[in-house]
Formats: structure tokens, C-alpha cells, sequence
């Protein structure tokens, strides 16, 4: 919980000290299994036109809990193949630029700059309502584009990821703004989404 504490108040700070502590990974996939789980309700929520509110209306259309179960499963199982991936591109990208960390320390700041959107999961469960713009039937692939650029949680995790591999890896911060590019690498699945239900 003090991490937590941490790298919302004092990212700078917090990254610091990581580059020359040992490192736990047990938090950041505590992190990563939530983002899977609170996704895989968001996404069955979403297909099924149910809020989290009607869940508990015996009138709701029922969403059985092996469709619940595996949506949650495969909502963890693509955030950890996901941030695997880029643990070894992003790690492969700070080396050939001089930097000096490790394919464990790639993945804890990935996991960690995973974090803002753990907290947008959470506030779409809390308030369906926010997550109108991803009705499928309203599904506008620019909207979209439009509203991960202006999102403050995906700039807020950018953010993160940029001061997490610029002080970790002892690399500028202009060599670590490459990684902005984790943003395109996360459209390309949103913009398959759109291709099949368009």
C-alpha cells in the first residue's frame, strides 16, 4: 500500500530507489490479475448490457458465471501476454539505448504503470455510465482514438511508464518517450474489436 502511496504522490522519487533495491513482482501482478478480472466484468457487463447495479436485479438479463469466469480469465490471460510482450520489446529498446536495467525490472515498471488503468476499471464498474462511448452499437473507431488521446488515465500511465524506464534504466527522458509507442501497440487490439463488430 505505501508503494501505492508512492508512485501516485512521489513517481520520481519512487522509481529512484527501485533502480537500486530488490525488487518484488508479487505486487505488480496482484495489479495485473485486478486489471484482468475488473476488464473481464466491464467486457461481459458490455456485451450483455448490464451495469454492475443490475447484476444484482433478479430482473436483469442473467450473465452465468462460466461466461463471467471466462471473461475474467481471458481479460487477465491478455494483460499478461500483453505486458510480457512489451517487457522484452521495451527492454530490447532501453538496451540499445544505453540503459541499464532488466527484463524483471521492465516488467514491475510495465505492471506498475498498469496501474491508472486499474483505477478507470474501477470507476467503470462504479459508474456504468461512463463507458457509453463503447456501446458497440455506437462504436466510432476515431471517437475512439479521439478518447484515448484526451483519457487522463492512458496519459497518466504514460506518464509513469516514461519516468519508471528514464530512472530505472539511467536513460533521458527524450530516449524514454519512445515508449509513448505502447499507446499504438494497445490500439491495434481496439482497432481489430472494430473491425469485427463493425
Amino acid at each position: 500500500m505505501r508503494n501505492i502511496i508512492d508512485l501516485i504522490i512521489h513517481p520520481k522519487q519512487f522509481f529512484e530507489s527501485v533502480r537500486n533495491r530488490e525488487i518484488s513482482i508479487v505486487g505488480p501482478m496482484i495489479i495485473l490479475i485486478l486489471i484482468g478480472i475488473v476488464d473481464g466484468i466491464v467486457v461481459a457487463n458490455l456485451f450483455y448490457h448490464t451495469t454492475i447495479y443490475e447484476m444484482f436485479n433478479p430482473e436483469a438479463p442473467v450473465i452465468s458465471s462460466t461466461i463471467m469466469l471466462f471473461s475474467m480469465l481471458m481479460g487477465s490471460f491478455s494483460v499478461y501476454l500483453l505486458i510480457l510482450i512489451q517487457t522484452v520489446v521495451f527492454n530490447l529498446i532501453m538496451k540499445k539505448m544505453g540503459g541499464t536495467g532488466t527484463r524483471k525490472q521492465a516488467f514491475y515498471i510495465l505492471a506498475l504503470a498498469s496501474f491508472p488503468a486499474l483505477v478507470e476499471g474501477v470507476i467503470f464498474l462504479i459508474f456504468p455510465q461512463t463507458i457509453g462511448l463503447f456501446q458497440f452499437e455506437n462504436f466510432h473507431f476515431v471517437s475512439l482514438l479521439i478518447y484515448n488521446f484526451l483519457n487522463i488515465f492512458n496519459i497518466w500511465g504514460i506518464y509513469l511508464l516514461i519516468v519508471g524506464f528514464a530512472k530505472v534504466y539511467d536513460v533521458s527522458y527524450k530516449k524514454a518517450s519512445v515508449l509513448y509507442l505502447q499507446f499504438l501497440i494497445k490500439m491495434i487490439p481496439l482497432f481489430i474489436i472494430y473491425l469485427i463488430v463493425s
